[in-house]
């Protein structure tokens, strides 16, 4: 098991910057997308991102797959009490105004990969050429390859990512700033081990090697 919050070793500038890449994927731009696939969350960023989407017109259907996290931890700003984290998010999103017939659901999985899998069981990815994904700005990149692991590679994807508050400063966590602040520090190098890690199991679709240097450090893990 990888701890969230590993111990970080010295990172030149240089690994810094691939290291990032993998993690929050910031180059990939896409300007419009047949679909929205909201990774289920209990950050009420998941409901305002999804919303922005809906709000700037460059989405045509939402597709919420989220059950419930195997942590059983839920954000501070929860007050769903027992919603499934899919069921919460298509709740608010009507509440503002997004139409019920554009939204599907899928509130049985527990983690990224089932999220993908058995979203796939109500709906027909063969029907659309494009889309974007809302998730934490941390967890772009694992999300990202989890998608590109089950979904046909015909469809063109893009993150549309939310960021979270930092606990050490009044700044929110992305990929300027990461590197700054030890948990963030910590948090992101978690990510980038998960990555490693899903890809070597073949749970998702893996990297090109390890970032120089720290070969040893990820071995240490493995």
């Amino acid at each position: 098991m990888i701890p969230k919050y590993p111990k970080v070793p010295e990172l030149s500038d240089k690994q810094i910057d691939e290291i990032t890449k993998v993690v929050f994927c910031n180059d990939i731009i896409l300007n419009k997308a047949d679909l929205l696939f909201v990774f289920g969350s209990t950050d009420p960023g998941a409901v305002t991102q999804s919303l922005n989407a809906f709000k700037q017109g460059v989405v045509n259907e939402i597709l919420i797959s989220g059950g419930s996290s195997t942590t059983g931890i839920k954000h501070e700003d929860w007050t769903d009490g027992t919603k499934t984290e899919a069921q919460s998010i298509r709740d608010k999103l009507i509440q503002h105004g997004v139409p019920e017939d554009i939204i599907f659901i899928e509130d049985k999985s527990s983690n990224s990969k089932e999220n993908v899998l058995f979203a796939k069981e109500l709906f027909d990815f063969t029907q659309i050429n494009s889309l974007y994904f809302v998730s934490k700005s941390h967890a772009v990149g694992r999300q990202y390859r989890t998608l590109q692991k089950y979904i046909s590679s015909q469809i063109k994807m893009a993150p549309y990512p939310y960021e979270t508050k930092l606990k050490e400063s009044d700044n929110n966590l992305n990929h300027l700033n990461w590197m700054e602040y030890p948990e963030s520090r910590s948090l992101v190098i978690g990510e980038y081990l998960r990555i490693i890690y899903y890809g070597m199991k073949g749970d998702i679709v893996s990297v090109d090697g390890v970032v120089e240097g720290l070969e040893e450090y990820v071995r240490g893990f493995f």
